[in-house]
């Protein structure tokens, strides 16, 4: 198949290179506009009929070309598709043979192809769940399969849920559902039992989402209550509770530790981290208690340090690896200052290398907000990575927020300053305020919206406020409704309302005027 690449002149070298190395037959034609941005279909059609086209099975115009592309067809009677946005992409793009559209532009269509096709592996997997557990084994907590021939599974912790109203209960369990947990944890105060309030916050979340609820205490008295009212996962025994508890287990599934909680005992040595933990295994199994969770400790990174745990979690799995093992990640991304979806991602690989089916994740600071759904991805990346025997790259999922696989931006050509008046930006030292009036600027978390809120000059009561997802639709709207007279102003706002957009996209918070990094 031959193609015709059609894009504008400053972009047109860039392409060439781009293409030069692919095994298909590309051509690339420059029209005479500077940006390929600036065609329209109306002027595409009307410079391509210049040209002898009639060797070419397809062109491929720029994804931001706008008007009908049938003008094109019609003109010159040759199939025309949108390419992607950025040229970056049309490697990739013309290697994957993707089915272009006339509509879509193509770096939209090869993204979605990507992570549809690994989100099909996934689901695949869990529709063969029961015949993955009688080959690979595991078990169920509730209805939800655990086995490491299956994507882990992300628990959601409520973070300290007895001294929380049920509303807030109900709307954190909502939270974590909509993250894509697939368990929600019941975490209760060390230092404070609150046996009494256990059966309602169960209840509470059994009323709003339909997910496995596991109990987050060694307190005797707490998992009685919890029991009792049908939690489906005990977190955790040890040394200090299993002897009260253990008779009363029936078909919750039990998370065991290596301690001794009460005497504040944990072995240091990963050797004897899994001495311990093997002869709870064994109590445990010969009062017949059927699933056994296997817990090694992680600890915070460097101080006492992440190692000896990873070793615990290594040699646990190569001797008990019938024994699915919980790895709480939480312990290190809430004591790093660093940018959570990194070290999910890294964390998260260690604990698959270390055989483990369970992530714990409290998402309790304001830096580890979006811990849960970091979590879930990284885990789908790891389950898609096992698969197929590959590296962790290129799995049609990822956990880039603010970095980036491919480099979009064109390098500057200094050579259109030959020409040109060249200045250097200098900005003004007096202030004029709008006589129209000003606006305050903020964010509307629950509904996921940028808020413009207008002010009448002199007056102290909102006139008008306008919402939007992004900051375009706010801005043409201030524009349409004339609530802004001065070129500054314009300026001004546009800066603001675009660094809420970036705020609300990464979960960074927002303060007008403020910088945002």
């Amino acid at each position: 198949m031959s193609i015709l690449i059609v894009t504008g002149k400053l972009a047109e070298k860039t392409i060439k290179g781009l293409v030069s190395d692919l095994e298909k037959d590309v051509d690339v034609l420059a029209l005479p506009v500077t940006v390929a941005s600036f065609i329209t279909a109306k002027y595409a059609a009307h410079q391509l009929i210049k040209h002898d086209l009639s060797s070419y099975d397809m062109l491929i115009m720029p994804g931001s070309i706008s008007g009908d592309l049938s003008l094109i067809e019609d003109a010159i009677g040759i199939p025309v598709y949108r390419g992607p946005i950025h040229a970056a992409d049309l490697p990739l793009i013309l290697s994957e043979n993707i089915q272009l559209s006339k509509i879509q532009p193509a770096n939209e269509l090869i993204k979605s192809k990507l992570e549809e096709k690994a989100l099909a592996t996934i689901a695949e997997s869990e529709e063969q769940w029961r015949e993955i557990l009688t080959k690979q084994g595991g078990l169920l907590i509730g209805d939800l399969p655990i086995s490491q021939g299956l994507p882990m599974r992300v628990m959601g912790e409520i973070v300290n849920a007895p001294t929380l109203s049920l509303d807030e209960v109900s709307k954190r369990a909502l939270y974590f559902e909509s993250q894509g947990a697939n368990i929600i944890d019941i975490g209760m105060l060390a230092s404070n039992p609150k046996p009494k309030l256990i059966p309602k916050i169960i209840n509470t979340i059994r009323e709003t989402v339909d997910l496995p609820i596991s109990i987050d205490t060694l307190n005797v008295d707490e998992i009685k209550a919890s029991i009792d009212t049908g939690v489906d996962m005990i977190l955790s025994l040890d040394f200090g509770n299993m002897e009260a508890i253990a008779p009363l287990v029936s078909n919750e599934a039990v998370v065991v530790l290596p301690t001794n909680m009460s005497r504040g005992i944990l072995p240091k040595k990963a050797e004897e981290r899994v001495k311990r933990l093997s002869e709870a295994v064994k109590i445990l199994q010969e009062v017949g208690v059927q699933k056994i969770i296997s817990d090694l400790v992680v600890e915070p990174l460097l101080t006492p340090g992440l190692l000896e745990g990873l070793k615990a979690y290594q040699l646990f799995n190569q001797s008990h690896p019938q024994i699915p093992l919980l790895f709480g990640v939480g312990n290190a991304v809430e004591l790093i200052d660093a940018d959570s979806p990194g070290v999910h991602a890294a964390m998260i690989a260690l604990a698959r290398e270390a055989g483990s089916c369970i992530l714990h994740v409290p998402e309790y600071s304001v830096k580890a907000k979006g811990s849960v759904s970091e979590a879930v991805h990284a885990s789908r990346m790891m389950f898609l990575a096992e698969k197929r025997g590959t590296v962790l790259k290129d799995l049609g999922l990822d956990l880039l927020l603010l970095k980036e696989k491919r480099w979009k931006e064109l390098d500057y050509d200094a050579s259109e300053e030959e020409n040109a008046r060249i200045l250097q930006g200098v900005g003004e030292t007096e202030y004029y305020p709008d006589k129209k009036g000003w606006f305050k600027i903020q964010i509307d978390r629950n509904a996921e919206e940028i808020v413009a809120i207008y002010y009448r000059s002199g007056g102290k009561e909102p006139d008008t406020i306008i919402r939007g997802k992004d900051s375009r639709v706010i801005y043409q709207t201030i524009i349409r409704e004339k609530l802004i007279s001065k070129y500054d102003h314009a300026a001004y706002l546009g800066k603001e309302l675009e660094k809420a957009a970036i705020a609300l996209k990464i979960g960074r918070s927002y303060v007008q005027d403020s910088p945002l990094f």
